[in-house]
C-alpha cells in the first residue's frame, strides 16, 4: 500500500486518549444461585468487550478487569441452610458455578474474588473496617435503635426483601417491606399490609435493634455539586439525572389548599426551584443547590409554611443482624455485645471489594504496580459495569464513602493521594415476558442452560446481548430478533469472511496478491475507525456493531463489482479488489474480536496472523504482499436453523417449568 495512503490513518487513530492504566469492574453476583443471561447482559458481557478493547489499545499488563463474588449477608446463610450444607461449602459450591459460567462465555477477569475467601478474608476485612472509621472519625456515623422484621420461628431478622405485604399505596399484593416494585412508592416498614416472612411464610413481628448509620448529610453539597459540574464526564445523561435526583436537595409540604396558596403567594421570592409531587400526597421543592435551599428555608419559614426536609437519601443503615459478614471495628460505636452480633451490610461492602480486588489481582499478577496506579493516580481511568438499579449507590453512596476517605471530606480533593471516582455504565434489564429477570421469580434463563457447544459457540449469544440498547432502555430475549442477527451473521458477515480466503486459496496459491488499497476502502476504514473512537469509550456497542457490519458488507459489494473470485475480469482490477479485502478482514478481526474473541481467533488463524497483529495499532496496517493464508477453510457463526432449534428447544422446557 502507498505510504501516502498509510499515513492518512494515523493522525485519526491517534485521536483516541490512551490513560496510562485502566481498571474496569462489573457488578458482584450474589452467591445465592447460578448466573443467568440478565447478570451476562447487564454487567460481565459489556464489561468483558470493555476490558477486550482497552487490551488492545494499551496492553495486557496496563489494563486491571476484576470482580467476584458477593457472598456474605443473610440469602447466602439461609441458602446455604436450605441445602443442609455448612456456609462455606455452599458459597464454594456456587462459586465453582460462577467460574464455569464465566469460561463458557469468555469472561476474560484478571481475578474473580470472593469476599469470603478464607486466603484474603483478613486483609478484605481490616479495609473494610478501615472505611468505617474514617466515616466514624469524620462525624459521618452513628447508631440508632429501629424496628425491623423478625422471624420469631427461624429466630432470624430479615432483609427488606424478605418480606412481602401488600403496598399501602397500589395495593400490590407483592410489595416488598418498604417499596413497592410496581409503583415505587416507599414507605415505613409498619405501612406494609399482611407482611408474610419468604421464609416461613409466618407474620413477622417488628422487633427492637440498633444499627449503624451513614449520615452523608454532612457531605450533600459537595456529592451534589460534583455530580452537576463533573458528572458529565463519569455518567449517561439518564443516570446524572438520576444521581442529581438522588441527592437533590429539596423541600416538602403536606399537599392541601392552605399550603398551595401560602407558596404561591412567596413562589416568586424563592430561589429558582423545580416544583412536583411525589406519589405520598406532598408537594416537593427541588433547588438548585443546597446555599439557595437554605435561603428558601428562611422565606418559607418567616410566611409560616410548614417544610420537611427531604434528607432520607443521606441515611443509610450500614450493618445488619447477621453473623456471617464482615465484623465491625471495636471503634465503630456498638457495645460489644452488639458489636459481635452483627456484621457490615454487604452494599458498603460491595462498594469497597474492587479495591480488594485489585490489590488480588496485582499480587497475582506478580505486578510491581499497586493499588494506588489503578484507583489513585488522575492518568489511569476507572470503569464500573452495573444495573440501573444500582445507581444510587455507586453514583451517590460510593461517592460518599470516597470522600470520607479524604482528610477534608467537605471539599473534592485534588490530591492523587486520594481515591479518585469511577465511570459509571449502567445497562437496563434483560427480561422476559416483560419483566427483569429475576431469581425470586424464577423467570430467567442461566448462563449456561441456553448454551450448546456442540451447535453454537457463546459468541453468538454475547454478540447479540452487545447488540441490544440496554444502556438506553430494557429488552427482552427475543428469540425472532436474535434470529434476525444470526442471519446476518451466518450469511453475510459469514461470506465476507469466507470469499477472500476461498479466492486466495483457488486463484493466488492461499497468498494475499500484490494491489493497491482501493480509494471506498479508504474512506470506508477511516470511517470505522472514527465511530470506534467516538462509541466504544463509551460503551455504546449498537451503533458501532451497525457500523462495523456496514464495513464488512463492502467485503461481498466488491467481489460483486470486481469478481476477485473469476478469472475472466481484469487481473489488476482483481488484485487491488482482493488485497483490498484482505485489509478489511484484518481490520475486522481487531475490530469485532472483544464481541466474538473465538470467532475472530478463527479467523485470526485462517490469516495466518500473530495474537500481536491483531491490537489497534495495526488497524489500517495491511497484510503484506505473499503472505500465505492457512489452507484448510474453517466454519465462523453458525447457521441460523441449528442455533435456532437449540434456542426453541431450551426456551419451551424453561417455558414448561415455569407453568408448573
Amino acid at each position: 500500500m502507498d505510504p501516502t495512503t498509510q499515513s492518512s490513518f494515523e493522525p485519526i487513530k491517534s485521536q483516541l486518549h490512551r490513560p496510562e492504566s485502566m481498571v474496569i469492574t462489573a457488578g458482584m453476583p450474589y452467591a445465592n444461585g447460578p448466573i443467568h443471561l440478565g447478570h451476562l447482559a447487564g454487567a460481565f458481557v459489556p464489561a468483558d468487550i470493555y476490558a477486550r478493547w482497552w487490551r488492545m489499545v494499551i496492553g495486557d499488563d496496563r489494563v486491571l478487569f476484576v470482580s467476584g463474588s458477593d457472598d456474605h449477608g443473610v440469602t447466602s446463610l439461609i441458602r446455604s441452610q436450605d441445602e443442609d450444607m455448612e456456609t462455606r461449602d455452599y458459597i464454594a459450591q456456587i462459586r465453582k458455578s460462577h467460574l464455569g459460567s464465566f469460561k463458557n462465555y469468555h469472561i476474560s477477569f484478571d481475578h474473580f474474588g470472593s469476599t469470603s475467601d478464607p486466603q484474603y478474608l483478613s486483609d478484605h476485612t481490616r479495609l473494610c473496617q478501615s472505611f468505617v472509621d474514617k466515616l466514624s472519625e469524620h462525624g459521618l456515623l452513628s447508631v440508632r435503635g429501629t424496628r425491623q422484621w423478625f422471624d420469631e420461628s427461624q429466630q432470624l431478622f430479615l432483609p427488606d426483601r424478605m418480606v412481602v405485604g401488600v403496598c399501602p399505596v397500589c395495593s400490590y399484593e407483592q410489595a416488598s417491606s418498604q417499596e413497592c416494585d410496581r409503583c415505587g412508592a416507599q414507605y415505613h416498614c409498619e405501612e406494609l399490609v399482611d407482611p408474610q416472612s419468604i421464609l416461613s411464610s409466618s407474620r413477622p413481628i417488628l422487633k427492637s435493634t440498633r444499627h449503624l448509620w451513614l449520615d452523608m448529610w454532612p457531605l450533600a453539597d459537595v456529592i451534589y455539586e460534583y455530580h452537576k459540574q463533573q458528572g458529565r464526564q463519569f455518567y449517561q445523561k439518564s443516570v446524572l439525572s438520576e444521581i442529581l435526583s438522588d441527592s437533590a436537595p429539596i423541600l416538602a409540604f403536606l399537599k392541601d389548599p392552605q399550603n398551595q396558596s401560602l407558596y404561591e403567594n412567596l413562589a416568586a421570592e424563592l430561589p429558582r426551584h423545580k416544583k412536583r409531587y411525589s406519589s405520598d400526597h406532598q408537594v416537593l421543592l427541588q433547588f438548585q443547590s443546597y446555599e439557595d435551599l437554605r435561603s428558601a428555608q428562611s422565606i418559607i419559614r418567616t410566611a409560616g409554611l410548614d417544610t420537611t426536609l427531604k434528607q432520607s437519601w443521606s441515611q443509610r443503615s450500614l450493618s445488619r443482624d447477621v453473623k456471617w459478614g464482615i465484623s465491625l471495628s471495636e471503634h465503630c460505636g456498638l457495645s460489644d455485645t452488639e458489636r459481635l452480633a452483627k456484621t457490615l451490610y454487604v452494599w458498603p461492602e460491595s462498594l469497597i471489594a474492587p479495591l480488594s480486588f485489585t490489590k488480588q489481582a496485582l499480587s497475582l499478577r506478580g505486578s510491581s504496580q499497586n493499588i494506588k496506579d489503578y484507583w489513585f493516580t488522575k492518568q489511569a481511568q476507572r470503569h464500573q459495569f452495573i444495573g440501573i438499579d444500582n445507581v444510587y449507590f455507586y453514583g451517590v453512596m460510593q461517592t460518599a464513602l470516597w470522600l470520607a476517605q479524604q482528610s477534608d471530606p467537605t471539599t473534592l480533593s485534588t490530591s492523587e493521594s486520594d481515591l479518585q471516582f469511577s465511570h459509571i455504565h449502567t445497562f437496563f434489564h434483560l427480561q422476559m415476558d416483560g419483566q427483569k429477570m429475576s431469581k425470586s421469580r424464577g423467570n430467567f434463563f442461566t448462563a449456561d442452560e441456553i448454551l450448546s457447544e456442540d451447535v453454537y459457540c457463546a459468541d453468538h449469544i454475547r454478540y447479540f446481548l452487545a447488540f441490544l440498547s440496554l444502556k438506553q432502555k430494557p429488552a427482552s430475549f427475543d428469540l425472532t430478533l436474535f434470529q434476525q442477527r444470526n442471519d446476518l451473521l451466518a450469511g453475510p458477515i459469514n461470506a465476507a469472511f469466507e470469499k477472500p480466503l476461498s479466492a486466495a486459496r483457488k486463484h493466488y496459491s492461499c497468498q494475499v496478491p500484490e494491489g493497491t488499497l482501493l480509494p471506498k476502502v479508504e474512506a470506508a476504514t477511516q470511517k470505522v475507525i472514527k465511530l470506534a473512537i467516538k462509541t466504544m469509550p463509551k460503551s455504546q456497542y449498537p451503533q458501532y456493531l451497525l457500523g462495523v457490519e456496514n464495513y464488512a458488507r463492502l467485503v461481498n459489494s466488491l467481489f460483486s463489482t470486481y469478481k476477485p473470485h473469476d478469472d475472466r475480469y481484469p487481473a489488476q482490477e482483481r488484485r487491488d479488489a482482493l488485497f483490498s479485502c484482505f485489509f478489511i478482514l484484518k481490520n475486522l478481526v481487531i475490530l469485532l474480536s472483544p464481541f466474538a474473541p473465538t470467532v475472530m481467533d478463527q479467523l485470526r488463524q485462517s490469516l495466518a496472523l500473530s495474537r500481536q497483529e491483531c491490537c489497534y495499532d495495526e488497524l489500517a496496517i495491511p497484510m503484506k504482499p505473499h503472505h500465505v493464508i492457512e489452507r484448510t477453510p474453517r466454519r465462523y457463526f453458525s447457521s441460523t436453523e441449528s442455533v435456532m432449534a437449540q434456542l426453541v428447544s431450551v426456551m419451551r422446557k424453561k417455558n414448561e417449568l415455569m407453568s408448573r
